[in-house]
C-alpha cells in the first residue's frame, strides 16, 4: 500500500506504474482507468503497451475526449465509454462514504460497475481500478443494480 503524500495529478505516473505491477503480479487481465479529457487514458496506454492487459477507459462525456486518442485505444483492442452514455444506479449515500477516503476511492469503485453495466468486462473476474490519477484499487466488479456484490479486495495506492 502505498499513501501519497498530497492528491492530484503529480502521482499519475506512480499510480499507474503500480497499477500494472499489481495487475502482473496477481495475473490480472483488465484494467479499468478514469479518463474525463484523455490526460490519463495516454498516460495508460503508455505503461500498458507492453503487456497482453486490456484497458477499459471510463470518461465522463465524449466531447471532452480526444477524437484521436478514442481511435488509437479502440485500435489496440481497448474500450472506452462514457458515463453519460451508461445508465446505472450509484446511490449519493454510497458516493458519499467512499469520498470520505477520498475522491479517487469514490472515482475507483465506480468505473468498472460502468463497465460491468455497459458490457466492457465481466463482473466474473478481478480488475485493477485507477480512479482520478492518485488511487488505484483491486475490485471483484458488480453491475450497479447489484452494487452490494462489488468486492474492494486490495487498496493498492490513494492520497493521504
Amino acid at each position: 500500500m502505498t499513501y501519497f503524500e498530497k492528491p492530484g495529478r503529480e502521482n499519475v505516473d506512480e499510480t499507474l506504474k503500480l497499477a500494472k505491477e499489481r495487475a502482473l503480479e496477481l495475473g490480472i487481465k483488465n484494467v479499468v482507468v478514469a479518463s474525463t479529457r484523455g490526460f490519463t487514458a495516454e498516460k495508460a496506454f503508455e505503461v500498458f503497451k507492453d503487456t497482453d492487459i486490456v484497458l477499459t477507459i471510463v470518461g465522463i462525456g465524449r466531447e471532452s475526449f480526444p477524437q484521436d486518442l478514442l481511435g488509437k485505444l479502440e485500435e489496440k483492442g481497448h474500450s472506452v465509454c462514457f458515463s453519460r452514455e451508461v445508465p446505472y444506479e450509484y446511490p449519493e449515500l454510497v458516493r458519499s462514504a467512499y469520498r470520505r477516503f477520498c475522491e479517487g476511492v469514490k472515482v475507483a469503485v465506480e468505473i468498472p460497475m460502468i463497465a460491468v453495466d455497459a458490457r466492457l468486462i465481466s463482473a466474473e473476474e478481478d480488475v485493477v481500478s485507477v480512479g482520478k490519477w492518485d488511487t488505484a484499487m483491486v475490485i471483484k466488479p458488480a453491475k450497479s443494480d447489484v452494487f452490494s456484490e462489488l468486492r474492494i479486495k486490495e487498496l493498492i495506492c490513494k492520497p493521504r
